[in-house]
């Protein structure tokens, strides 16, 4: 039997079996908070959105694409913000 080591906690991605998406590991999105607080003034002062916004896309970012650099994530934010379209918000 092979031994593995064990994924820290941080590391685990969680799964919601009743609406069955997938929640990121909390490593991945303490890599979208960071991105959202270095990419946030900058994109609050050229486009509509606020910070909650800016964090919402960036959630939204590392989700699809991983943890990448904060100029692409800022290019996707104002893609996102002038196409019309506002990050969807969980309720």
């Amino acid at each position: 039997m092979e031994n593995k080591t064990p994924v820290p906690d941080e590391k685990k991605a969680k799964y919601d079996p009743k609406s069955g998406e997938v929640e990121p590991a909390p490593i991945e999105m303490e890599g979208a908070r960071v991105m959202a607080n270095e990419a946030g003034d900058e994109l609050g002062d050229e486009t509509p959105l606020d910070k909650d916004d800016v964090r919402q896309l960036a959630e939204d970012y590392v989700t699809r694409r991983g943890a990448d650099d904060t100029e692409n994530f800022k290019d996707y934010a104002e893609d996102k913000a002038t196409g019309g379209e506002q990050p969807s918000r969980p309720r």
